[in-house]
């Protein structure tokens, strides 16, 4: 096909990989033919004296793009007002893998995306993470190791002192030192995944019966959960560990029939990652209410939380605990990702539809952007991906915020206080003499604090804010119940979002399969697919392989529903017009519900008809 050098990755994988991946691409091609002739051929490769931004403007406007990602990538590097760009950092506002190749053709040395990277058990994880490195290839007489450096002298002399008998020779590959963390922590995953372990279930009979904490990796991977000889604390940490590998988001700890049970959420779904002996269960709850600091009393309600260190990384970890039958507690554990959490616009998987609205109404001087979901459906990390999209020195941004998930430098945060008198209510009336711009309130949950937020976009302030409805438009009438008046939602609101989150496919086993007419004619009738539109050739289904733990998801994607409030839509909701004339309103201005929005996905290869279905209540 005639690719350019600096777009090739090289990579050594077993024959029965290869011959997977290769049944796998002869499958993607017979749904998608390659063109017979290149649209690279005869292209000139970028002038050798072109520095870093000569090299990006040749890829943007000489290179064979696909025209929506050409605009995609356009507008990116316009919204950053063009800067100079002369090191590596300075093109990290693009995908990782365009600022790689860019960074690849001005120096002419390969330089590796470890999203690729092999799993590899050679070297301890805690080590590779202190040094910023990982293993692409292992031979008996070469490491070929990523770096961000040349030279890596300080790791091969501790790996030395520790096997003085594995002398080999090191040769960096140059590589991103964000995407090797990333593959480090991809790597404890799979080992995760991988590791046989069976749990426990017993007869399944009724019985009667800022603080930081820091855990070694290395120590966990040495620690056996089933040793009868392990401390309840050697347990816990070990418990805590496999989760975060996993990329749990919650961990339950719980009675079951007579075990100590615990389940993790990943991906969504909750899944038993470990369980033992039913008398181990209060030893359990009483080291993890330690490290909070929270009483050890049994009958009541508590909140707290704790911080959590695993080698560089920090995770914030908010614990409730809830009184059950039979002096019984459950405990539930939210990891907060201090460093991984706070995203950026160009990573929620939006359209470019969608990229336009939030660029537009984060521009704005004032208004309201309601968020809307269930709990766990990401509209923190929505709201905070728009906060660290406006955020400069030259705008004030301020929040009030219940609790405090994420800190993000540049933006003043506070925590409610009812015992100093600090509500949603009562801190939003001092933000406003703190002289915002942007302000964002936890979450809109009284009318009190919904008439304050109101009133604050209506006198020059832009503000952000969640509230639990359905879908978009009923939050328009969430909001008139809270005994807030019609004329003045349609005057203060921008924007109204409604989100779910959905498992996206993993991209090492999803499997093509042909489109038929029936699917394109269902595309057809939901309104994702006109008449004039390039019909797909293939959807993809979920398989399952070592790398999603046999699920066929990776990690989730947000569905998100916008509805941007025109003048003919303000009219609407100021007389309180019906749902479905409203819907109809923003259906002629693009709108569309998150079923509509789900159906897109499918059609992109990110998710399947199964995962969206549970959103099939808002096709209209």
């Amino acid at each position: 096909m005639g690719i350019l050098r600096a777009f090739i990755s090289r990579v050594l994988i077993p024959r029965e990989q290869y011959d997977g991946v290769l049944k796998d691409l002869a499958l993607r091609i017979q749904c998608e033919p390659l063109p017979r002739v290149s649209p690279i051929a005869d292209l000139q490769p970028p002038d050798k004296e072109a520095d870093l931004g000569g090299v990006l403007t040749w890829l943007l406007t000489r290179y064979p793009l696909a025209e929506d990602e050409r605009e995609k990538l356009i507008r990116i590097y316009e919204e950053k007002g063009g800067k100079e760009i002369t090191t590596y950092d300075d093109l990290s506002f693009l995908p990782r893998d365009i600022a790689l190749a860019v960074y690849a053709l001005h120096t002419g040395r390969p330089f590796f995306n470890p999203q690729d990277a092999p799993s590899q058990t050679a070297f301890p994880d805690a080590l590779l993470e202190k040094h910023s490195v990982y293993p692409l290839f292992i031979g008996k007489k070469r490491v070929y190791l990523l770096s961000q450096r040349q030279s890596n002298y300080a790791f091969e002399d501790e790996w030395l002192s520790v096997s003085p008998e594995n002398h080999v020779e090191m040769v960096s590959v140059l590589a991103d030192r964000a995407a090797i963390q990333s593959a480090i922590e991809r790597n404890r995953g799979r080992g995760a995944n991988s590791s046989e372990r069976t749990i426990q279930t017993g007869e399944l009979l009724y019985s009667d019966a800022s603080q930081i904490v820091e855990i070694d990796p290395l120590e966990m991977s040495h620690i056996n959960p089933d040793n009868p000889n392990n401390s309840a604390e050697q347990v816990v940490q070990w418990v805590i560990h496999r989760a975060l590998t996993l990329r749990a988001s919650d961990l339950h700890v719980e009675k079951f029939y007579n075990m100590a049970r615990f389940r993790a959420r990943i991906d969504g779904q909750l899944r038993v990652i470990h369980s033992c002996s039913e008398e181990d269960l209060p030893r359990f709850i009483a080291m993890i209410k330690n490290y909070s600091g929270m009483g050890q009393q049994r009958q009541d309600t508590q909140d707290a939380r704790f911080a959590l260190a695993i080698g560089k990384r920090r995770f914030d970890v908010r614990l409730s605990a809830v009184p059950c039958r039979r002096e019984q507690q459950k405990l539930t554990m939210r990891f907060l990702d201090k460093q991984g959490g706070i995203r950026k616009l160009t990573e929620l998987h939006l359209s470019q539809n969608q990229i336009d609205i939030f660029n537009s109404i984060m521009s704005r001087d004032q208004g309201m952007v309601l968020v809307t979901g269930p709990t766990g459906s990401g509209k923190t990390t929505t709201l905070y991906a728009l906060l660290n999209h406006v955020n400069d020195e030259k705008v004030n941004i301020h929040t009030i915020e219940d609790p405090i998930e994420y800190e993000l430098e540049g933006i003043n945060q506070t925590q409610t206080d009812p015992f100093h008198g600090i509500t949603f209510a009562t801190g939003l009336r001092a933000l406003l003499r703190a002289d915002p711009d942007v302000m964002l309130i936890g979450e809109s949950r009284d009318s009190e604090t919904a008439m304050a937020a109101v009133t604050s976009a209506l006198t020059g302030h832009l503000v952000l804010t969640t509230l639990h409805a359905n879908d978009s438009l009923r939050a328009v009438s969430r909001l008139i119940s809270m005994n807030v008046p019609p004329y003045l939602v349609a005057d203060a609101l921008a924007l109204t979002q409604a989100q779910r989150l959905v498992r996206k496919l993993c991209n090492y086993c999803k499997r093509p399969h042909p489109v038929t007419s029936e699917v394109i004619d269902y595309f057809r009738s939901h309104g994702v697919l006109g008449d004039e539109d390039e019909i797909p050739k293939a959807i993809y289904e979920a398989v399952g392989c070592d790398e999603c733990a046999a699920t066929g998801y990776f990690g989730r994607l947000a569905l998100m529903e916008l509805c941007l409030v025109t003048p003919e839509l303000a009219d609407m909701i100021s007389r309180e017009a019906p749902q479905n004339e409203m819907r109809r309103v923003a259906r002629r201005h693009g709108f569309k519900s998150l079923y509509q929005e789900g159906l897109v996905q499918v059609l992109t290869g990110n998710t399947t008809f199964e995962e969206i279905r549970k959103v099939a209540y808002t096709a209209a």
